[in-house]
């Protein structure tokens, strides 16, 4: 279970878009991820763990679950977080 985890953490990395912006002043790396695709990506019966730091805000992450939910008519993914919207786990159940 934990080499499908390695596996599936390192597909949903390869999605993300990395932009640069290299100003004298603030110079930093700017991450973004197309969360719906990610979590549309996630095999039926299968949990991700995100980090807000490289998939955006836990509540975020809880709009995206529920309009995916909502277009697909029934409850497909589900979101928890036990750290305070730190780090959240993504349910794909079917």
């Amino acid at each position: 279970a934990q080499c499908n985890t390695l596996i599936l953490t390192t597909k949903l990395i390869n999605k993300m878009e990395i932009k640069t912006n290299n100003t004298p002043k603030n110079p930093h790396l700017v991450m973004r991820v197309a969360l719906a695709e990610s979590i549309r990506s996630i095999p039926a019966g299968e949990t991700v763990t995100f980090d807000c730091r490289d998939a955006g805000p836990y509540t975020s992450a809880k709009g995206t679950v529920s309009r995916l939910n909502k277009s697909a008519g029934e409850e497909v993914y589900s979101i928890t977080s036990d750290d305070n919207g730190a780090t959240y786990k993504i349910l794909r159940k079917q």
